[in-house]
């Protein structure tokens, strides 16, 4: 998996959240969203793609294009 696609993962599983009146998220924002709430070591690991996309996310700086 490289990191457009686990940002891309990481961005729908976000957006699947109820933020009210709030529009969905840019890819840019879940991304900062996610690394501002929680930590490499909060991240339960299901054994599945979401659990490899949020590692991904969070042990780099990098952001999507």
């Amino acid at each position: 998996m490289d990191f457009q696609e686990a940002a891309a993962i990481v961005t729908a599983d976000q957006n699947q959240n109820d933020w009210g009146d709030e529009p969905p998220m840019t890819q840019a924002e879940a991304i900062e969203h996610v690394r501002n709430i929680m930590t490499l070591e909060d991240v339960v690991d299901y054994g599945d793609e979401n659990t490899e996309a949020y590692r991904l996310v969070l042990s780099t700086s990098q952001l999507p294009e």
